[in-house]
């Protein structure tokens, strides 16, 4: 039996063998490898799928929600680089981002711009002022668990939820956003870490804006949720 066994598997290896063989000789691996390279250069400078492993943007964007990406929204890099080589916009007030965590830019962070470069920013009991006015905040729905309600940035409106058995920074003194930096926060307030303990996010470590949901899972479920797939809102 074990003299079956090994004949099986070297006669297997003789054929990936073989096929290995002939792959070379036919040069398709030339081909090949100049597509894997066009399409990583696309996935470092234009579009990539992102995966939200966290809850920390809910209720926009839940837990293993998959994303589209536009890296060619702000500006065009070289690509595997953090270099710019034209700049055509910048981050605005409300962008869903995705960036370069700056204390580890490995790791890929989602959140939203607050505050852009000049904007003078404070929180007070967790209401947020930036430029001295407030942003509105009108209750939508209260749970045992949290309080949601509808934040109002310069007229652009998104849900923010607030837990009720999770304590953060409630109160920051006003601060000024230095340029080429921006200010982020997760839209679920008490469970995200941002800007508020961390600090700024360079303009050089943002890689694009989140810009279409390509999936999404129901909630407390495997099955996906075909409501929320499209335009991220």
């Amino acid at each position: 039996m074990t003299n079956k066994v090994t004949q099986f598997f070297y006669i297997l290896f003789r054929k990936f063998q073989n096929r290995i063989k002939n792959y070379g000789v036919k040069k398709k691996y030339k081909s090949d490898l100049l597509f894997l390279f066009f399409l990583l250069v696309f996935a470092s400078s234009g579009f990539c799928s992102y995966v939200v492993p966290t809850a920390s943007m809910d209720p926009t964007i839940k837990i293993q929600d998959r994303f589209f990406a536009n890296k060619l929204s702000y500006r065009l890099k070289i690509p595997f680089t953090k270099q710019s080589v034209i700049d055509w916009n910048t981050p605005q007030q409300g962008d869903i981002i995705v960036f370069k965590y700056p204390k580890d830019e490995s790791i890929p962070y989602t959140k939203r711009v607050i505050a852009v470069p000049g904007d003078k920013i404070e929180l007070v009991n967790k209401q947020v002022f930036v430029n001295s006015a407030e942003l509105q905040l009108t209750l939508l729905e209260e749970t045992s668990d949290h309080y949601l309600f509808e934040e109002n940035l310069n007229g652009l409106t998104y849900k923010v939820k607030f837990s009720k058995h999770i304590e953060l920074t409630d109160n920051m003194p006003e601060i000024t956003v230095p340029e080429g930096q921006y200010f982020v926060m997760g839209d679920n307030r008490n469970n995200s870490s941002d800007s508020r303990i961390w600090g700024f996010v360079p303009i050089d470590n943002i890689d694009g804006k989140l810009t279409f949901r390509w999936f999404g899972f129901k909630e407390k479920s495997y099955l996906p949720d075909l409501d929320r797939l499209g335009k991220l809102e």
